[in-house]
């Protein structure tokens, strides 16, 4: 078990953070992903914390003024109109940061599989919120069920790791077992499997985004056309994918999976209001919902219009965002949130 002083700021190094240049002003930007450019700042120093995945929880807390109550961090990002949802615990409650809860999955047969990264596991939750079922995974992180019936895992995040791997495990085996499809040479972070078998990474340390093929190949030329660098969150919808960048700026962008060089940028926020550090998300025929592990937020993005709102504050370091439909007696008004906290929220929409 890591003890938290080992997360102390002192001992990280600042994460360079590209800014895009071809981000003007809110609004979709075609090919702005790509338009790194060599400016860069350290987002340490932007948003005056120490980064997605480092830091004791409360140093995290008091370097970027996390809020505990619902509401937005900044302007102009405006609360989601309506009554505010309910936020209550789903399952247990572990030691802060070391019981980060990074990303969690369905797995098609009534559990939610959940990354532990600092406890080099993932974990299977019933309905009510009990661990029913585990497997071990080296700093385990971004995962999604794949077309073959296997839970695709990016192994080695954090900053502990210096390096990832692509696992699978068979969720319905009765000791399900990892194992390593492909090994990488960078550290990787989100991780989304589109519907022929092909695994997309984000990585906070490298230029593009990483597909994995399939058959366990690295797939550099798509990858070259892919340029989105300091990219977190990741959900495949169809034929695109949704990225996230942990950026002095907030945006998702929109990938198309057979055309990534024809990318198209949305933009929440740009200097010099707030940034909010986006982490992985979650797409429904209306919305995407994002979450932020720098304020605390969820955030509603309106697939039709592009309007955005802040859906729940008060969630410490938000990592990833699911939409609980079919899963026990939830539906598609339901949503769990894993954070750096380590809790898993259960946040409930009003009626409409």
């Amino acid at each position: 078990m890591l003890a938290p002083a080992a997360l102390a700021p002192a001992a990280l190094a600042p994460v360079a953070v590209a800014v895009p240049l071809g981000s003007v002003g809110p609004g979709s930007v075609e090919g702005a992903a790509g338009s790194v450019g060599s400016a860069a700042v350290p987002i340490e120093g932007a948003l005056g914390s120490v980064g997605p995945h480092g830091g004791s929880a409360a140093a995290l807390d008091a370097g970027s003024g996390l809020v505990s109550a619902p509401g937005s961090v900044g302007a102009p990002i405006a609360p989601c109109p309506g009554p505010a949802p309910r936020v209550s615990t789903f399952g247990d409650a572990p030691v802060p940061v070391v019981g980060w809860t990074e990303n969690l999955a369905f797995d098609g047969d009534g559990r939610l599989w959940v990354s532990k990264t600092f406890l080099n596991r993932v974990d299977a939750y019933d309905p009510d919120g009990r661990v029913v079922a585990s497997v071990a995974v080296r700093a385990p992180g971004g995962l999604a069920l794949g077309p073959d019936g296997r839970m695709h895992v990016a192994a080695g995040t954090g900053y502990l790791a210096d390096r990832s791997d692509v696992v699978t495990f068979d969720p319905a085996a009765e000791r399900p077992e990892a194992r390593i499809e492909a090994r990488l040479d960078a550290r990787m972070n989100g991780l989304a499997v589109d519907a022929a078998g092909n695994r997309y990474l984000t990585s906070l340390d490298v230029p593009a985004l990483t597909r994995v093929t399939a058959a366990g190949e690295v797939d550099d030329e798509w990858s070259r056309r892919a340029a989105v660098g300091v990219s977190n969150g990741i959900a495949i919808d169809g034929d695109t994918a949704y990225v996230t960048q942990s950026t002095t700026r907030t945006v998702v962008h929109e990938v198309p999976l057979d055309r990534p060089e024809a990318t198209t940028t949305r933009e929440l926020t740009a200097p010099p209001e707030i940034a909010r550090g986006l982490d992985d998300l979650a797409v429904t025929p209306e919305a995407l919902y994002v979450t932020s592990w720098t304020t605390g937020e969820v955030f509603r993005l309106d697939r039709g219009t592009g309007d955005s709102c802040v859906l729940v504050g008060g969630i410490p370091r938000a990592t990833a965002v699911v939409v609980a439909d079919g899963f026990g007696e939830f539906d598609d008004g339901d949503l769990l949130v894993t954070s750096l906290h380590g809790p898993i929220q259960h946040v409930e929409l009003p009626d409409a």
